[in-house]
């Protein structure tokens, strides 16, 4: 009987414990993190934790233009970057993906016609 009641507790335990873990990997991947643009070239990043998280960003053929590490907010100016697509990812410090953006820069030529008399 103290072998079975043994074997339970420690089952329990071990149950117990893979479920905390579950639960702070959750709550990691969860973080309120935004991406927001602020005028035409420029996205805001702000994360409302004291975690480590990281900002990586990539061009359409996944080389990586720039890594930083994002402590609170971090404005970033995409105004020297050429025509094409890009990809904005925020990352925990495990590497895992909590938040990511796909953006275009695409420069237009306009024309008009105005009518003298």
């Amino acid at each position: 009987m103290k072998n079975f009641i043994t074997k339970n507790a420690i089952a329990a335990i071990v149950l117990a414990a893979s479920l905390s873990v579950s639960s702070a990997n959750a709550a990691d991947l969860s973080l309120p993190v935004s991406i927001d643009q602020v005028g035409k070239m420029k996205f805001l990043v702000s994360a409302e934790t004291s975690a480590p998280m990281y900002v990586v960003i990539y061009d359409e053929d996944n080389n990586q233009i720039t890594r930083e590490l994002l402590s609170n907010k971090k404005l970033f100016n995409f105004s020297n970057l050429n025509d094409g697509q890009y990809k904005m990812l925020i990352l925990d410090s495990r590497k895992n993906v909590i938040k990511s953006k796909t953006f275009n820069i695409l420069t237009e030529t306009k024309r008009d016609l105005i009518a003298i008399q």
